[in-house]
């Protein structure tokens, strides 16, 4: 087993919140082995120990929900191109996002046994040159990072600062019913990220009908653990201190544009390991029962229009 060892605040978490066993782990990672050799459509899928301990942690140890993640995130890997397709981090366009800090996990954590705090930047994006899901791609890429790197994100969770400065109708009109459902099935159905609580700054005109219909799809637990502070900042200091903000936030844990030049030089040291991930998916033409497809999955795609903001 090719595990990194927790820490020991972070053991003693695992063990009291997540069920982790380490007198088990060995035979959970088996388990979830030997399930995905059964799998006809998961036939390319062999990932680390380490990739599998991500699902195991984000399922609190439920080897079922383990393997139904597992299941969906491959899935989705095939159906969703857009989130999941062409994650080549020198690509002209993912090089762009990467330029703009669009999502940035902090370099400290409260403690040594806290959440991961990431800020979700989604005014600092052209509408006319990129579309939400571009940077949702690059989000998701920088959390495959977590998943494999960060023993804080995969045992703690993940806190999420979601600033909504300069961000205007042209991008709001992009978040549609479709797509925020495909979002929140990535992060409730798919990805083993355990969110513990998103941070709104910062709204704009027209955010409630955006709002509305992102908590359309969410589920009673995190609908709680959604606070909107706008403007008030020191609300969120109650939260997340300033020791472990950028100064452009009012913190003092350093500047904005260092946090991009590291999450961009990360990314692209993954380039290898994304593009071998590119064909790891499922192939639905073998899946036993139905083939799951974007419609049967997302079947609010044809029932709504585009979000319609005054």
């Amino acid at each position: 087993m090719t595990v990194r060892p927790l820490s020991a605040a972070l053991s003693k978490k695992a063990q009291s919140e997540i069920n982790e066993n380490p007198k088990r782990a060995q035979s959970d990672l088996l388990a979830l082995r030997e399930w995905l050799k059964k799998q006809p459509h998961l036939q390319n899928v062999q990932p680390s120990d380490q990739w599998l301990v991500g699902f195991l942690r984000g399922g609190k140890y439920s080897l079922e929900r383990a393997k139904e993640k597992l299941d969906m995130y491959y899935t989705l890997k095939t159906i969703v191109p857009e989130f999941f397709g062409n994650r080549d981090p020198s690509g002209p366009k993912i090089q762009e996002i990467l330029k703009l800090g669009v999502f940035l996990p902090l370099k400290n954590c409260v403690d040594e046994a806290s959440p991961r705090t990431c800020i979700m930047r989604l005014g600092v994006f052209d509408p006319s040159k990129y579309h939400l899901s571009d940077l949702i791609k690059v989000a998701l890429m920088v959390t495959e990072i977590l998943m494999l790197e960060d023993d804080n994100f995969s045992v703690a969770g993940e806190v999420v600062i979601v600033d909504m400065k300069d961000v205007g109708i042209s991008v709001l009109s992009q978040w549609t019913p479709a797509l925020a459902k495909k979002v929140i099935s990535c992060f409730e159905k798919a990805l083993p990220v355990r969110v513990k609580g998103n941070h709104i700054l910062n709204t704009p005109t027209g955010f409630e009908t955006a709002y509305t219909i992102f908590k359309t799809f969410l589920g009673e637990k995190l609908k709680k653990r959604i606070s909107v502070h706008n403007q008030n900042y020191a609300a969120m200091y109650k939260v997340i201190p300033k020791s472990i903000l950028p100064v452009e936030y009012g913190g003092t844990d350093g500047q904005l544009q260092e946090l991009t030049d590291h999450w961009k030089a990360k990314v692209e040291s993954y380039r290898d390991w994304f593009l071998k991930q590119e064909e790891v998916r499922s192939d639905e033409s073998k899946r036993p029962g139905s083939p799951k497809n974007s419609s049967n999955l997302f079947g609010v795609e044809g029932s709504f229009r585009s979000l319609d903001v005054d």
